[in-house]
């Protein structure tokens, strides 16, 4: 693809900035919609259960069909699927914000996700694609701090927009955000011919593609409330495994797959895609079981903890296009280890917490989990594009987005259960009522102690583990 290399350089400006409004956008209006939920649940007189869908549509559509979409950049052009899933995204945002019943946003959301399932992976691989490879970092870096900025204001705007307009107003604030993204990206993306249609999308890898994930998804998202041996639980499981089975053997037979299994020969590739999986799987852990140390541990209120929680997504902001900028110079690995390294000494200062720590040790340890998620990301999704093929690149954002969402899932899921485990059993030992646990801060840190102990066990599993790439 060397025939859409940019070598002007206020175009490649252009191109980081139009890529990076669009995962802006779509970072702003997921934490807006997350921010909004309580006000739709009263608006439609619904239950928080039947609200909750609405943040699992996105993770059930963007994570089972970014691998078609992949596909489909590839074969079609990058620019005609990013341009596309832009005005999709749009027409979906316009018509949720009037969406008359809450099954009907259910379906509009649903159909709103299409659109940013298909342009979200694809920006990474415009930039892997159109950029030369000394200034991808810079540019990714860029990318992930629209994301952090996205998701820092969003709780922010999307609190001052329903108090002002109601929840259709956090739909409506993207309208003119999303069309003059659109626009800039028809004038300003370069476009590659593509192939044929018919002769080249593997529809049948993508139902079962859809199939293994959307179950999946939903289990982890329902297993705290259902229990594991649920058998509601074990069917979705036993169709993702059976679903999972079903397209690796299709792939693998068919010409053209939507993804290539060869892809993970790659030892680069693998390694640094399942570096990506460990490092959101344990930043989304902690995310999420954080508020539960400072409030029921420290006593902290709702809005003194959320300023604790800004301080990692300051420092992602800050330090991913330092890090961005740094990799293109030195190399992606050692940025990828240092980020790694930062992130087991986050770890063992979190170690070292006790029901009387204090903020200002609290903090720093924050901080440096910020910093080295901030250092680590931008350096390993370069790492990822560096080892997909040219002519893959779009398979390759596809196969990183799903394994972003995937260890996100996986890490909000899996946290909360190993906690709770362990404050059951040291209840348990103590012979205390489960109801007086939240009054006893020294039991429930045994949960967080756990906590700490996987992510050490699975840290030195990942160093020990064989091929080139080291920044695990």
């Amino acid at each position: 693809m060397k025939e859409l290399l940019i070598q002007d350089k206020r175009k490649q400006n252009l191109i980081v900035a139009v890529i990076s409004a669009s995962v802006f956008m779509f970072s702003v209006d997921y934490s807006m919609l997350n921010i909004s939920l309580p006000t739709i649940t009263s608006y439609f007189n619904a239950t928080i259960g039947s609200v909750a869908r609405l943040p699992l549509a996105y993770l059930l559509v963007v994570t089972s069909t970014v691998l078609l979409f992949g596909k489909l950049g590839d074969v079609l052009g990058l620019k005609k699927i990013f341009t596309s899933g832009l005005v999709i995204f749009i027409a979906g945002t316009s018509l949720c914000a009037f969406a008359p019943t809450l099954d009907i946003l259910f379906a509009l959301r649903i159909f709103q996700c299409f659109g940013e399932a298909m342009f979200s992976p694809i920006g990474i691989a415009i930039i892997t694609t159109c950029l030369p490879s000394s200034i991808q970092g810079r540019a990714l870096g860029i990318m992930a701090t629209a994301q952090g900025l996205g998701f820092s204001l969003g709780p922010v705007l999307g609190g001052y927009i329903n108090g002002h307009m109601g929840w259709h107003g956090v739909f409506l604030v993207n309208i003119p955000i999303g069309i003059c993204v659109a626009i800039a990206a028809f004038k300003i993306l370069p476009e590659k011919e593509g192939k044929s249609l018919r002769e080249s999308i593997d529809y049948l890898g993508a139902v079962l593609i859809f199939i293994s994930l959307a179950p999946l998804i939903y289990t982890l998202n329902s297993v705290g409330k259902m229990g594991l041996n649920n058998p509601v639980i074990l069917s979705c499981l036993a169709v993702f495994v059976a679903a999972l089975i079903l397209f690796i053997i299709r792939e693998k037979r068919t010409p053209e797959p939507i993804l290539d299994i060869a892809l993970f020969k790659n030892l680069d590739f693998t390694f640094a895609v399942l570096s990506a999986f460990a490092a959101i799987f344990v930043y989304m852990g902690l995310l999420f079981l954080f508020p539960f140390y400072l409030n029921m541990v420290k006593g902290l209120d709702a809005m003194h903890s959320g300023l604790f929680l800004m301080a990692p997504a300051l420092m992602v902001m800050i330090f991913a296009p330092l890090a961005g900028i740094i990799s293109d110079r030195i190399g992606a690995r050692k940025i990828c280890s240092v980020g790694m390294a930062l992130t087991g000494l986050a770890f063992f200062m979190f170690s070292l917490f006790t029901p009387k720590s204090s903020s200002l040790f609290i903090l720093p340890s924050l901080i440096v989990a910020g910093i080295a998620i901030g250092c680590f990301l931008p350096a390993n999704n370069k790492l990822v594009m560096a080892h997909a093929p040219s002519d893959k690149q779009g398979m390759g954002s596809a196969v990183y987005k799903i394994v972003m969402s995937l260890g996100g899932v996986f890490g909000i899921a899996v946290m909360p259960l190993v906690l709770m485990k362990a404050v059951y059993a040291k209840a348990a030992a103590l012979q205390m009522n489960i109801q007086n646990v939240k009054h006893s801060p020294e039991v429930l840190m045994a949960g967080f102690d756990l906590y700490r102990g996987i992510y050490f066990r699975a840290s030195c599993k990942r160093q020990k583990a064989p091929g080139p790439l080291r920044c695990v």
